[in-house]
Order: C-alpha cells, then structure tokens, then sequence
C-alpha cells in the first residue's frame, strides 16, 4: 500500500514539475526569444493572451497585438492586393461568422459584398431618395417637439435613432420609429449599448457565449431588461427570414425592392446559384445593423458639434441649404441638387476627417511570408491592426 502510495506522490511531483517546467519556458520565451519581443508593450502581454481579456474586460484597454499609429500603415494592412485573414478569435466574437463582416477570408468576405453591392449602389440610394427624406423631416419634428417642451436633445442618439430607421427601413422593409421614442432614447440603441460589452467576454469563452446566446428571448429579456430592444429586433428579423426562406414569394409584399433580402435570395447573384441559409441572412441581417447606425450617427453628431461651436460656418452652410430647400414643407431637392453644393460636400468630408469610425482596431493576420509595415518587419502569424484613435 505504501509503495502504491509511493509511486502517486512520484507521479504526481513529476507532474507538477513538468507544468512548472513548462511555464517557466513559456514564460522566458514568450518574454526574452519570441519574434514580438524586440516590440515595446506591456511585459505582462507577453506572456499570455488572457492578460488582454483582463484588460479589456476589467481595465476598458487592449493591448497583446501590433498597433501601428501612423496613418500610413493602414494601406499596408489593409489593402485589397495583400487580402489577409481576419483575426478569427475577434471576428467570431460577434457572432456574425457568416456575415460579410464575420467572414474571415478575403475571398467568402467579397463573394457576400458582391452581392450585397448592388443594395448600396448610387443608382438603389438615389431610389431611396424619398425614405431618406421622410426619416430626415421626422428628425427635424422630433426636434421641433423637444423645442416646444424646452428640452435639450442628445444629438448622439438623435442621429442614431435617424440613421438606423433608414437602415431597418432600407435593408429589411421595416422601420423601428427609433425617431419617435421620449427623448430619443430607443429601446434597440440603448439595448446595442448595452450589449456591446458583453462582447468582450464571448471574444474569450465560446462557453460563455454559447450559454448567452442560445438563452431563449423570453428568459433573455428577464435576465437582462437592458438588452430587451435589442432581443425583440433580432426575433422580429429572425420571423420575417423565416417567412422569406420558407416562401421567396412573400418578398413582393415587402414596401420596395430594394431590401437585402432582394439581393441575398437571388440565386442568380451567386456563382454557385445557391442561396445562404435562414442563418446566414440573420447573421447578415444584424451585421448591418450595428454597422451602420453607429458609424453614420456619430459622424453626424460630431459635425453638428463642430458646426454649432462656429458660427459663423453654421450660417455660410444654412445659406448654401436654404436656396435648395427653403422650407421642409416645400418641394424636396432631389440628391443630385445636394452632391452640387461645395460647402455641403466640404461639411461633410470633415466630418467623415474627424470622426473616429470604429474605434477598435480590426485585427488582421500576417500571412506566412510575413511582412513590412512602416519599416518594420513583423513575423508571420502576428496580429497586427490600423486605426485614426489608437487605442
């Protein structure tokens, strides 16, 4: 028995000194002979990839991949001709992997835009001309109301609720009436708000993903009320995909023809004539959405900021507006009366110039020939990522 004994303790010693063994040489290669170790960052980062989940998760900062902050490095790593893979663990994260955004080669990603392309042509926006305008008159009534009541608006969420019942109503045939909700603050963005964090955590445990999201709505929403707008949204979509794949016909009775579902359901956009999956459009669906609301928004809030600081280009631009359209109630300015005025066009390319986009690096992967960025050589594999606010 005592020899039985023996040999457990012997065992179970040399067990532990091989995982100490082991981390010690992780610990010194990761730190002294790894291909990043001649890059400055924190110590800490070196040795694991969960010192970024701490500080991401705990801290609110990121580091453990190659950030460049010079603007020239973003046409290294981002250009079309050198199309590296997307950082899987981040982009699937989000749970949209088979979305144009989650894909994370370049050849499923453009396949997705190629199709989806056509949706966003000059010609489809100009034929969304009027959806455009009734949304931009509702904004300015909902503003006149906050007037009336003297009360102050939040602009961030002003724009928000605009830009994503354009969205809703463009890509799915559905408006939220984002516009209408007290003081702009709508269930759906104030549910993306609150769901953004949570990201994080799945970015480091599928476990933990998987539990949340497979949760059903009903207990969702009583698990976390802050998520409820964004929970009723995504079983609104999931409804009308439903409705769509199982009866293409149905996409006639839709307000227009100009949806994603139009293009997405097409067979004959495709090179292999197969359609995506009910998933698929859902996955696609939601990328959409959280894409483009924020992006549009905040672009939009930061030059009315800028605008309202200087006056005196607040009135050169209202002049320029108002020989167009001097009044809401009068006869509405086709687009290609707006793309003519040039202090309008100058708006808004500053604003575009000032706004901070996406303001977490979109991580992409060195291929095996590696690469040069900036004069600087960085190994095969790396992670690596370009934005205008470095984090």
């Amino acid at each position: 028995m005592q020899t039985h004994e023996g040999w457990a303790t012997l065992l179970l010693s040399a067990a532990l000194a091989t995982v100490i063994a082991y981390t010690v040489y992780t610990v010194i290669y990761n730190v002294y002979l790894h291909p990043l170790a001649k890059f400055p960052g924190p110590p800490f980062a070196r040795l694991t990839i969960y010192w970024k989940a701490y500080v991401e998760c705990i801290a609110n900062r990121s580091f453990c991949h190659l950030h460049f902050a010079k603007p020239n490095a973003y046409h290294a790593i981002y250009n079309n001709k050198n199309r590296w893979d997307k950082e899987a663990r981040l982009y699937k994260s989000f749970n949209e992997d088979r979305s144009s955004f989650g894909f994370i080669t370049y050849a499923e990603a453009k396949n997705r835009k190629d199709v989806l392309g056509r949706s966003f042509s000059p010609a489809a926006i100009e034929g969304a001309e009027s959806l455009c305008v009734e949304r931009t008159k509702a904004l300015c009534a909902a503003f006149e109301r906050q007037s009336q009541a003297a009360r102050s608006a939040d602009m961030l969420y002003a724009f928000r609720c605009m830009t994503m019942d354009i969205i809703t109503a463009f890509s799915f045939g559905k408006t939220v009436d984002a516009i209408d909700a007290p003081d702009f603050k709508a269930p759906i963005l104030l549910a993306m708000d609150a769901s953004m964090p949570v990201f994080i955590r799945f970015k480091y445990s599928d476990l933990y993903k998987n539990m949340i999201l497979k949760c059903p709505p009903k207990l969702s929403k009583i698990l976390s009320p802050s998520t409820a707008g964004l929970v009723d949204l995504q079983q609104l979509l999931l409804r009308q995909i439903n409705d769509l794949t199982e009866d293409p016909a149905k996409l006639k009775s839709l307000p227009h023809s100009m949806t994603i579902y139009h293009r997405l359901l097409d067979a004959e956009a495709y090179r292999n004539k197969t359609v995506p999956s009910a998933g698929s459009l859902y996955e696609e669906a939601q990328a959409l959405m959280f894409a483009g609301a924020d992006t549009v928004g905040n672009t939009l809030m930061l030059g009315t900021y800028h605008l309202l600081q200087n006056p005196a280009q607040l009135q050169k631009l209202k002049k320029e507006l108002l020989a167009v359209w001097p009044s809401l109630h009068a006869h509405e300015p086709k687009l290609r009366d707006f793309e003519t005025l040039p202090y309008l066009n100058a708006v808004i390319k500053e604003s575009l110039r000032l706004s901070s986009g996406v303001v977490s690096g979109l991580l992409r992967v060195v291929p095996s020939t590696g690469a040069v960025i900036e004069d600087v050589t960085v190994p095969p594999g790396v992670r690596t990522s370009q934005i205008t606010n470095p984090v």
